[in-house]
């Protein structure tokens, strides 16, 4: 490490997300540092790193996760860019937070798993940050006590301000109703085994072409059906 218990993080993708985790990191966050930043939009990532003390600006994934100062990998940027950014920190052995979705599809996910499998170890983890959020955390443990006995329904209600720019009908499943995959499988402990999408006419605030809200219907493996009310 560059210094002793701090670990150097390469941030790759510096939009919105990635921003506000070069902030957290820089500002907020201890025995870290933000050694490296990387977009292809490089004057956005050189402001960035202008402002950090010890931190270079890349213009791609590779190049930044060889330098002598990166220990850790926090991947932010579009969903298929990941692949090819994850299996290039599994090459230099780094460990990695990933922002979901892993990957777009279920096959380069695979081809992720599969060459994290050949290191031996585990190396990446998905930004599914609910799973330690403290009232999640306090719901996970009331429905492993079994007080109130076996859960038959959960209802989730997805909501943000406004949609980032861009985003399109399937980002909703895949960058946003992922977070409801993931607790659903976390708080019951049950796989899912069917998904039904409903999508009802788009609220006049939705942007062109995007179909805002829509309800997702999950059944499990336990017998528990779960909806999800997503309006972005």
């Amino acid at each position: 490490m560059t210094q002793r218990g701090t670990l150097g993080v390469a941030v790759i993708g510096t939009g919105r997300m990635g921003a506000d985790h070069v902030r957290r990191l820089d500002q907020v966050i201890s025995g870290a540092r933000v050694a490296a930043v990387v977009d292809i939009d490089t004057e956005r990532a050189e402001r960035l790193a202008d402002g950090i003390d010890g931190c270079t600006a890349y213009p791609d994934p590779a190049a930044a996760m060889a330098a002598a100062d990166v220990d850790a990998v926090l991947i932010a940027s579009p969903g298929p860019a990941h692949e090819a950014a994850l299996l290039t920190a599994f090459a230099h052995d780094l460990p990695v937070l990933c922002e979901k979705p892993l990957t777009p599809d279920s096959a380069s996910a695979l081809r992720v798993l599969a060459a994290e499998r050949q290191l031996g170890r585990r190396r990446v983890q998905v930004g599914f940050m609910r799973r330690y959020d403290a009232e999640y955390m306090k719901l996970k443990a009331l429905l492993d006590s079994g007080q109130l006995g076996r859960p038959l329904m959960l209802h989730n209600r997805h909501r943000n301000a406004s949609s980032p720019p861009g985003f399109t009908t399937a980002n909703l499943v895949n960058d946003s109703v992922a977070h409801e995959i993931d607790v659903t499988r976390w708080l019951l402990g049950q796989e899912i085994t069917a998904v039904t999408v409903l999508r009802p006419r788009p609220t006049e605030n939705a942007p062109e072409g995007l179909a805002d809200p829509q309800l997702v219907l999950f059944e499990t493996d336990g017998g528990a059906i779960v909806d999800v009310e997503i309006y972005l």
